[in-house]
Order: C-alpha cells, then sequence, then structure tokens
C-alpha cells in the first residue's frame, strides 16, 4: 500500500511539473506563410532568411526562449551568410528544448558534440546580433536555430 501512495505521489509530481511547461509550436510551408503569420514579427523566425525559404517550424516558451527549423535552396545561401557571425569550434552554447518538440534532432541538444555535428555536416554559427545560434547543412539546405538565454 506504501509502495502504491508513493507511486501516486511520484506521477503527481511528474505531471504538475510537465504542465508547468507551456508551448506553442508552429509549421509552415513558406517563408511567405511565416511573415503573413506574424512568427518573423513576434521574433519566433529570424529575419533575413533566403526568400527560397520552405518547410518551418517553430516552437517557443512564454518566456521568449524559442528553436527551429527550415529548409533553403543551397544556391540562395548568400542572406543566410549575412546573418552569420564566426563558426562555433569549440563549447557550443547549450540547447534544452522541452522533450515534447520531438522534431528537434537529438544531436542538438546539451551536450552538443562538434565532432559528431560535423561528421554529419552540420556547422554552427552565432548570429551576428548574438540572439540566436544556427546550426547549417551547408550541401543539404537545412538549418536549425535556437535562441541564448
Amino acid at each position: 500500500m506504501l509502495r502504491r501512495a508513493a507511486r501516486l505521489c511520484a506521477l503527481s509530481a511528474l505531471v504538475a511539473a510537465c504542465a508547468g511547461v507551456r508551448s506553442e509550436s508552429d509549421v509552415f510551408a513558406t517563408l511567405q506563410e511565416a511573415k503573413a503569420a506574424g512568427a518573423i514579427d513576434r521574433g519566433w523566425v529570424p529575419a533575413g532568411l533566403p526568400d527560397g525559404t520552405t518547410d518551418l517550424r517553430d516552437a517557443h516558451v512564454p518566456a521568449g526562449t524559442h528553436w527551429g527549423l527550415f529548409s533553403f535552396p543551397p544556391s540562395d545561401a548568400a542572406p543566410l551568410h549575412a546573418l552569420l557571425a564566426d563558426e562555433i569550434t569549440a563549447s557550443p552554447p547549450p540547447c534544452n528544448p522541452p522533450g515534447r518538440f520531438e522534431w528537434w534532432p537529438r544531436l542538438l541538444r546539451t551536450p552538443i558534440n562538434l565532432d559528431t555535428a560535423h561528421q554529419i555536416g552540420l556547422r554552427l554559427y552565432r548570429s551576428r546580433d548574438a540572439r540566436r545560434v544556427f546550426a547549417i547543412n551547408w550541401n543539404q539546405g537545412m538549418g536549425y536555430y535556437w535562441s541564448l538565454q
């Protein structure tokens, strides 16, 4: 009986802890859809992505922390380069999205192993405005980003 009560108490605590993390997630087919929905104005999607950007996802929590992914034509990467500062070559900033964002790659959750990221073609950069980190696969035209806390 005591064991059952302890399990019930632990389960209740877990449910209460999870219920406290509110998050929202959006999916957009094109950059134009993200603009029309206000995702760029609210800061959930970075301004300045290439016009041909597609397949966007963003997720955010009320505190303003956000994560996202997008595809872009590798031939149209110049605008993306303009958003980036130098490549991160050591000690990547933390990235701790809620577990419910199942589309976020495990590889980009803290602790991030740069050698493993490089092996699959990802390079990490701080944004020029120092508000985000970008992980870009230039050959595949795929990018991820998250806000710095």
